[in-house]
């Protein structure tokens, strides 16, 4: 299965994906602080990064940067409960592989991520 790093600064949304992707049998790495998610993407490479866009100390489009500088390989889906046509667009134009909003539910979490995860295996 895959290496999922899920970054939120909400807790209990760590802990719901954690959960759920695990049971998947997905190994997974959450983080509640960009700085702290950054620091172990310099020596970790996961399969798949979710990442919350609006976090408390900063935006989660500037941790989408980081990858796409560092980890290029890395799929992401974007996750926010505060959607907008900037950031959305944002999101896109640094090549997101998908954009959730929230509340997610479960089996659409479950299904994006399958989804997702299926492209790193097929070229091109």
């Amino acid at each position: 299965m895959a290496l999922i790093m899920v970054l939120d600064d909400e807790r209990d949304a760590c802990r719901l994906m954690l959960r759920i992707l695990s049971r998947l049998g997905h190994r997974v790495q959450v983080f509640c602080r960009a700085d702290e998610a950054r620091r172990w993407l310099e020596t970790a490479q996961p399969d798949l990064a979710l990442l919350d866009i609006k976090l408390k100390e900063e935006n989660g489009l500037s941790v989408l940067k980081f990858l796409r500088a560092h980890r290029p390989a890395v799929k992401v889906i974007m996750i926010t409960g505060y959607p907008s046509a900037e950031t959305s667009q944002e999101a896109l134009r640094l090549g997101v592989d998908d954009y959730l909003i929230k509340p997610v539910e479960i089996e659409d979490l479950e299904s994006r991520v399958d989804k997702v995860l299926e492209k790193r295996s097929v070229p091109g």
